[in-house]
């Protein structure tokens, strides 16, 4: 891995796959014309987000021809648009997802990955949330259309999608319950009351991790969860499946425990039960505008204050050395952020 002195307009280029990547801060190379469609975007922030990270290292299902410059997710302002493109101008503030090359200094998206950020929410913040937040809007609001009044369970509810889940569900007008995992690796479970985003504080009483089946039996009671979201799996997911009300939905967001469970189906056929998988990659492949109206709509209520942007440290660009370091070493749920501004 190598970073040069910084220069006014740069990118991070990726030259060789590896743990650590070779990666150098190198002058921009002057772009291309713009295409009737393209945006031309001067980035001010860009995440370095999981996917980011495999992709690097040359893990990713997909792997760009080297050299390349990464970065799927950043956010700047407008500084030129292409002659049929008449939902962005010059000085728009943006973001872009899903367009690699976002780690750099200047960045050419098409107009339909661009999403306007409103003009109170900070564009570090914005581009930082995309992750965590949409996977949780797009999963309460489009998968599971929870409706006021409904019960929610959230696992891992002291998570970067977990906080974001509750803060939605409780925007929503649901009941919301939380489950997070302690330090000893017990759970601490109970009924969101708004004094926090994420801690039970209503009724809150702790089990250990076997059991977690009583546990939320205790805290739902007969009638169960009409909703649960899920970004933990393993054997967490069959205990939460066995306290579903009838016609439960159950939203399969990530395996972070570990394992990927395997649920007996009798369970939902007793329950009528659905499980919906929460992706928003695929979104963003199979329906684009609906991720990118999904996207507008949750930095909107971001803008609002219903909705807390997640934690983030902002580091020089030119020093990836330190951020590749960063990645690894930031309080879980921080999104490091470069800073090209």
């Amino acid at each position: 891995m190598t970073s040069q002195q910084s220069v006014s307009a740069f990118a991070l280029v990726c030259r060789e796959y590896g743990n650590p990547p070779s990666v150098a801060c190198e002058p921009l190379q002057p772009p291309p014309p713009l295409g009737p469609h393209d945006v031309r975007v001067d980035v001010h922030y860009a995440a370095f987000n999981f996917t980011d990270h495999l992709l690097v290292q040359g893990r990713y299902q997909e792997k760009p021809a080297l050299p390349f410059v990464p970065g799927l997710d950043a956010a700047g302002v407008v500084s030129a648009v292409g002659d049929k493109v008449t939902a962005f101008q010059k000085g728009d503030r943006v973001v872009s997802s899903g367009v690699v090359g976002g780690w750099s200094t200047q960045l050419t998206a098409p107009d339909h990955r661009l999403v306007k950020v409103p003009h109170n929410l900070h564009l570090a913040d914005a581009v930082g949330s995309i992750n965590s937040h949409l996977t949780a809007y797009h999963g309460l609001v489009d998968r599971a259309a929870v409706a006021p009044g409904e019960r929610v369970v959230v696992l891992g509810a002291n998570g970067a999608v977990g906080k974001a889940s509750v803060q939605i569900a409780r925007h929503l007008g649901a009941q919301v319950f939380t489950v997070s995992r302690e330090p000893d690796g017990s759970f601490l479970l109970g009924q969101n009351g708004g004094e926090s985003n994420t801690a039970a504080s209503a009724n809150a009483f702790t089990v250990s991790a076997g059991e977690l089946k009583d546990g939320l039996r205790r805290l739902l009671g007969k009638q169960g969860a009409d909703v649960v979201v899920d970004p933990v799996g393993d054997h967490h997911t069959e205990a939460a499946v066995r306290n579903l009300a009838w016609r439960g939905r159950l939203l399969v967001i990530g395996f972070a425990a570990g394992d990927i469970p395997r649920i007996p189906t009798n369970l939902l056929l007793l329950k009528g039960a659905a499980i919906l998988g929460v992706y928003c990659g695929g979104l963003l492949i199979q329906e684009t505008k609906s991720f990118t109206a999904q996207l507008e709509q949750m930095f909107h209520i971001m803008s609002l204050g219903v909705l807390t942007p997640s934690p983030n440290e902002v580091l020089p660009a030119q020093d990836f050395p330190r951020i590749w370091e960063r990645f690894s070493t930031a309080p879980r749920g921080t999104k490091v952020i470069l800073g090209f501004s």
